[in-house]
């Protein structure tokens, strides 16, 4: 048995020899930090202002360029006067009876205004002349104590001085002159009953405005040279009428319905208020000739009882002439 003299454990005799690895791990030098040279900051050359405007720098991608979702200016805004009603829109008609305001229309375009019934016109002047009667029979005895008194007075001038009477020139020539105060005398009459429709129409225009008239109140006309004038020329015209044909003269009487009303309440001068009656009778013929009719019937049942029913009759006229004149002009009668 050999000795182990080297201190390492024995060899098994049937192990192969084994041979010392001969690798050993390099030894490397220490590292150190390789030394560089001291940098310097790079010399640029100096810069020169652009000779052209710079160009507008690009929106990158993802955002939006300048004003991008801002409303143009004025963009929502509604034009004026958008969703304003228009006159009158949404506003209720006015009830049957209420005409328009008065002055919607003028002299020549004719009058704007409803149409009326003649039974309401009827029963208007009914009501208000049962509702006032005192007045209405004073001023009317009056009127015809006038009349009366005016015929009187002429009949005794005529029989005063009868042509017949005269058979020498100088009695003939007399004669003549009678026959020019004669002629004189009817045109005082006629004047006289003028003043009188005058009377009746201005208490008929109280009554529709809402005024209980008042004995004075009748009497109390202005205007009454044009009242005159403009009844002395339908006169003239109606007579006319009559004479060539008999339908012209009724229908002056007809376009005529209303001058004196046009007068008396509008202050209208005599040709004024021919043209203005004529020009309203002309859009409304068939209501004014219907209205006249029942009139003319009225009177004839307020003559019945000895004419008693005339005191009430013959104001009832007026005021239902006087009612639809208010409302073909376009004024609610009171």
């Amino acid at each position: 048995m050999s000795e182990n003299t080297g201190g390492q454990p024995p060899r098994d005799p049937g192990e192969p020899e084994r041979t010392p690895d001969p690798w050993q791990p390099p030894t490397q030098p220490p590292t150190e930090p390789p030394t560089q040279p001291p940098t310097e900051p790079p010399t640029q050359p100096p810069t020169q202002p652009p000779t052209q405007p710079p160009t507008p720098q690009q929106p990158t991608y993802g955002q939006q360029p300048p004003g991008y979702g801002q409303e143009p200016p004025g963009y929502g805004q509604q034009p004026p006067g958008y969703g304003q009603q228009p006159p009158g829109y949404g506003q209720q008609p006015p009830a049957y009876g209420q005409p328009p305001a008065y002055g919607q229309a003028g002299h020549q375009g004719g009058y704007a205004g409803p149409p009326f019934r003649v039974g309401e016109a009827v029963s208007y002047g009914w009501h208000k002349v049962t509702s006032n009667l005192g007045p209405w029979l004073l001023v009317s005895l009056i009127l015809l104590g006038v009349s009366a008194l005016y015929n009187w007075l002429t009949g005794s001038f005529d029989r005063s001085f009868d042509v017949d009477d005269y058979t020498s020139s100088t009695d003939l020539a007399a004669a003549g002159g009678i026959t020019v105060a004669t002629v004189l005398l009817a045109l005082l009459g006629s004047i006289l009953s003028y003043v009188i429709t005058a009377f009746l129409t201005r208490g008929a225009l109280d009554e529709t405005t809402g005024n209980r008239p008042r004995v004075g109140a009748f009497f109390r006309i202005s205007n009454v040279l044009h009242v005159i004038l403009a009844a002395f020329i339908v006169t003239i015209l109606s007579s006319i009428g009559l004479i060539l044909c008999i339908l012209p003269g009724l229908a002056v009487y007809i376009f005529s319905t209303f001058v004196y009303y046009f007068t008396l309440d509008r202050g209208e001068d005599a040709i004024t208020a021919i043209r203005s009656s004529w020009s309203l009778v002309a859009r409304n013929f068939g209501s004014v000739f219907l209205l006249l009719l029942a009139l003319i019937g009225v009177n004839i049942l307020g003559a019945i009882p000895f004419g008693l029913g005339l005191f009430v009759t013959i104001p009832l006229s007026y005021v239902a002439v006087a009612f639809a004149y208010r409302r073909l002009i376009g004024q609610q009668p009171a």
